[in-house]
């Protein structure tokens, strides 16, 4: 998945943060950012729908934390 297409899904979301931390338990680092449960987060991350504004920003704040050379939330723009 090329970073400078938008997020329209919930897939596209789980896509781009699981090439962003490898190894890592995003979806938990979503949650505690996004101050949602783990199972709201699960629930749209399998959905073919836009994911709510919460999760949207949240990944854009965990990207924004990434060292150089990964996606930011630059890279990560959400279709209006």
């Amino acid at each position: 998945m090329d970073p400078s297409e938008p997020i329209t899904t919930g897939r596209d979301l789980a896509l781009r943060l699981n090439s962003a931390f490898p190894e890592r338990d995003w979806v938990a680092l979503l949650a505690e950012r996004s101050g949602t449960g783990r199972d709201f987060v699960e629930w749209h991350l399998q959905e073919d729908m836009m994911p709510p504004e919460t999760l949207i920003r949240a990944a854009a704040e965990l990207l924004d934390e990434q060292p150089a050379g990964r996606l930011s939330s630059n890279d990560f723009r959400a279709v209006q």
